[in-house]
C-alpha cells in the first residue's frame, strides 16, 4: 500500500512541477442549446381525429346490435362478431381462432360454441364494440409475438 501512495505522490509532484508544459488545446466549435425566450409563444398543432369509431374503420358491418367483420393483425385475419344487448352488454365472438392463441395466458376466456365460433369472456364490461374488437387484436398479436 506504502508503495501505491509512494507512486501517486511522485506522480503528483511531476505533474504539478514548476516548468512542466501543459498541452495546449484548442476549442473548434461551440454548440449551446438554449431555452426559447421567455416572450417567444411556441404553438402546438391540434389534429383532431376522425369522429368514426375503430370498428367502422376497419371494415366492420353493423345490422341492428350486431357488427360482423374480420380481427386483423399483421399475422392473419379472423372472422368475428360483436353484439351489443339492448342493456348495453358487449360480447365478443371469434371464429376459428388461431392455435397459436392455446398457449396464451388468456386462451381460457375463449369458449367453444358451434361450427367453430368462440365466445371471449371478459372478466370485466367490454367499454363498446371497438373496445371488444382491440382486445381482441391485441390477443392475438400477443400470442403471435411471444
Amino acid at each position: 500500500m506504502s508503495n501505491l501512495i509512494h507512486n501517486l505522490q511522485r506522480w503528483v509532484e511531476s505533474a504539478f512541477a514548476p516548468g512542466r508544459v501543459t498541452p495546449k488545446v484548442e476549442v473548434r466549435k461551440q454548440y449551446a442549446i438554449h431555452p426559447p425566450p421567455p416572450h417567444v409563444v411556441r404553438k402546438s398543432t391540434l389534429v383532431k381525429r376522425t369522429p368514426r369509431p375503430y370498428w367502422d374503420e376497419h371494415g366492420w358491418r353493423r345490422e341492428g346490435g350486431k357488427y360482423s367483420g374480420l380481427y386483423q393483425t399483421r399475422f392473419g385475419n379472423w372472422a368475428g362478431y360483436v353484439t351489443v344487448s339492448p342493456s348495453g352488454r358487449v360480447e365478443v365472438f371469434i371464429q376459428h381462432p388461431p392455435a397459436v392463441l392455446e398457449q396464451h395466458p388468456h386462451w381460457q376466456c375463449f369458449n367453444k360454441r358451434h361450427n367453430g365460433w368462440y365466445f371471449v369472456h371478459s372478466t370485466s364490461p367490454i367499454a363498446d364494440v371497438s373496445a371488444g374488437i382491440i382486445n381482441v387484436e391485441k390477443t392475438i398479436t400477443e400470442a403471435y409475438e411471444n
